[in-house]
């Protein structure tokens, strides 16, 4: 019986590691610049919420009282600098790998507690649907737009000819205000 308490205690950890990928994609998305991806984040946030429920209920329907996680998802005590900085220095592709990396941690973890199959079947099934869920939503995050919209690429500078005053003049790029 006492291998059955470690597969559960397995069971708590990856319930704690499922609420850190949902603080993590929470906080991306508050940091997000773009509203597509501040979408996108916002989902994913939502959907490790779901799954952490999920295995939450199963342990409470066997009298295990899962590992309590902060509830607090944002960063309060951020400064105005901190918030500043996340603006101007925010990479999307960046905070995009660091939650794929999180999943794929994550998804270690469903991969150990399937392999030793001791859990009861029901939350086997479970775990294994919520398994290839997160396999999914990785290929959706690695589909995600890399740049952020507020930083400039660099252009490569073009070795332009000089050009003739007489063939029409100059041309001045005029910018919208």
């Amino acid at each position: 019986m006492k291998k059955k308490y470690a597969d559960f205690d397995k069971l708590n950890r990856l319930l704690v590691a499922c609420f850190e990928a949902e603080k993590l994609y929470y906080n991306a998305a508050q940091d997000a610049q773009t509203t597509d991806l501040k979408r996108f984040l916002n989902y994913m946030a939502v959907e490790r919420n779901r799954m952490s429920h999920d295995i939450s209920n199963e342990l409470h329907s066997r009298d295990i009282e899962p590992l309590k996680q902060d509830s607090e998802k944002g960063n309060i005590d951020r400064t105005w600098q901190e918030i500043k900085e996340a603006l101007e220095y925010f990479d999307a592709e960046a905070i995009v790998r660091s939650c794929i990396n999180r999943d794929r941690n994550n998804i270690k973890r469903y991969d150990e507690l399937l392999e030793r199959r001791e859990l009861p079947d029901s939350i086997l099934e479970l775990l294994e649907k919520q398994k290839y869920q997160l396999e999914w939503y990785i290929k959706q995050a690695a589909q995600q737009p890399k740049k952020s919209p507020f930083i400039e690429e660099k252009k490569e500078e073009k070795k332009e000819e000089p050009q003739k005053e007489e063939e029409g003049g100059k041309v001045i790029n005029l910018k919208a205000m």
